[in-house]
């Protein structure tokens, strides 16, 4: 249903930022409030929307490249309820030559329920793809360059996160 609806939006710049309202249904809640999973669905939606609208699905088709998230990071703030609206706020904030990363939010009434940060990669096959490739083949001119200290202390996070629990796990 995502695809879909991304598909007969107006199509964009992938440096804009993509605005997307969902609803909270039965389904994505446990007991009275949407569950963290169904919160990375939704999100996922609007990674999905900003692809399809700033014609990176159709690209990534022809070349036959992939887009693997290599790190997410998200902090919940406030609940949703059944029934609520909200809105999705989707940007790619900062791309060097092998990371473009995402940031998220979710909003509610002007007040903030959740923020994602996604590092992501382009892959065809084994092969990363180089992101000034990716940023030519979309006709993508302004790039964002500012890494913020969030990205630097976010790349020791999970630097320390692969040292620990995927190199190092002990029980």
């Amino acid at each position: 249903m995502a695809l879909i609806s991304a598909k007969l939006k107006k199509k964009l710049i992938g440096t804009e930022t993509v605005r997307k309202s969902f609803r909270v249904w039965i389904t994505d809640i446990d007991v009275s409030v949407m569950n963290h999973a169904a919160i990375m669905t939704v999100l996922e939606t609007g990674r999905l929307d900003l692809m399809v609208r700033s014609n990176f699905f159709k690209v990534a088709s022809k070349h036959k490249w992939f887009f693997p998230s290599q790190a997410i990071s998200i902090q919940f703030y406030r609940p949703l309820k059944v029934f609520q609206k909200a809105e999705i706020h989707t940007r790619i904030s900062y791309v060097d030559e092998k990371w473009i990363y995402v940031e998220q939010k979710i909003q509610r009434k002007g007040k903030i329920i959740a923020a994602c940060l996604v590092k992501n990669t382009i892959k065809k096959g084994r092969k990363t793809i180089p992101t000034s490739e990716i940023m030519k083949a979309l006709h993508i001119d302004h790039v964002p360059r500012h890494k913020y200290e969030l990205m630097k202390t976010y790349e020791i996070e999970n630097s320390q996160m692969n040292e620990k629990l995927v190199d190092n796990w002990t029980d």
